[in-house]
């Protein structure tokens, strides 16, 4: 097309060419609801995934006591737990799981199990690893109180939960993963008390005599 002064006019392509750009650049601003969908399912099977196996590992915690001993360390503890003849195995024949002591939830087992396989934890001269701190309130959970215990020790020439030491932890004499410790042994001969693991003698000779009494 010529202009006024026979020259090609410039000014139709030039207008094609912005209002080509103008669509280019409309068409970038409408939401691509086809990649905003990809994008979206694969998070949601991403979240889906990372529950399901977060809820998986988490009932074999609760559930399965081998599942503790994934990490070598523990077994002897788990061992000791299912077969032993300590306060653990008592407690695991009346029913009581691992979680209901050691009270771990899931980023806490994950933690654990980061720290052992980075080795970032400690252990005793012995290899195993530190006892684990805890408060009466723990034992009362399930053992209702502390006079309530004493109640249940009160046929013994000595009862070892109503001491004339006064106030005593239970962690003085009960350790869940290993021997108990023999406190009112150190300066007395117990009263006939046995402890766990230790041969069961028969009640009605408990205290010297056929009735229980010294």
């Amino acid at each position: 097309m010529l202009g006024a002064g026979g020259g090609m006019s410039l000014g139709r392509p030039i207008r094609a060419l912005v209002a080509r750009a103008q669509r280019r650049a409309v068409d970038k601003r409408k939401p691509r609801w086809g990649l905003i969908s990809i994008y979206a399912n694969i998070a949601v099977a991403v979240i889906a995934l990372l529950y399901g196996t977060g809820s998986y590992i988490e009932h074999l915690s609760d559930t399965d006591p081998q599942f503790c001993a994934s990490c070598h360390i523990m077994q002897p503890y788990v061992n000791s737990y299912l077969t032993g003849s300590n306060l653990d195995h008592v407690h695991e024949e009346a029913g009581v799981t691992c979680k209901e002591c050691h009270d771990y939830g899931l980023s806490a087992e994950v933690r654990s199990a980061f720290d052992y396989f980075t080795g970032n934890y400690e252990v005793t001269s012995s290899g195993s690893l530190p006892p684990m701190k805890f408060g009466d309130s723990l034992c009362t959970k399930c053992h209702v109180s502390e006079q309530h215990v004493a109640q249940l020790t009160d046929f013994l020439a000595e009862n070892p939960h109503d001491s004339h030491m006064g106030y005593l932890a239970c962690s003085t004499c009960h350790v869940s993963h290993g021997p108990q410790i023999d406190y009112c042994g150190q300066c007395h001969s117990d009263g006939g008390q046995r402890m766990i693991g230790g041969p069961i003698t028969p009640r009605g000779t408990i205290g010297g005599s056929p009735t229980g009494t010294p």
